[in-house]
């Protein structure tokens, strides 16, 4: 709250009501919309996006060497 209104007494005016409602429905939309994407597994495998990237078409050889280079580096960094 604004100084002003601390020294004065004065409530809150509609406006910054209806500005907490829409902030709080923007927070309950986005607490729904994580639930759904963990729920859906959309957080599982977040770097296949990449690979997909470097898919030409008919043949995913570069996405598969790049996935199996990358699963490579994981394992050394890990062991």
């Amino acid at each position: 709250m604004c100084p002003n209104c601390i020294l004065n007494q004065a409530g809150l005016q509609p406006g910054l009501y209806i500005a907490f409602i829409v902030c709080g429905i923007f927070f309950v939309v986005g607490i729904a919309a994580m639930w759904w994407a963990f729920r859906n597994g959309e957080f599982e495998d977040i770097e296949a996006s990449k690979f997909d990237m470097l898919d030409d078409g008919d043949s995913e050889e570069n996405a598969a060497r790049a996935r199996a280079a990358v699963e490579k580096i994981r394992a050394r960094a890990q062991g």
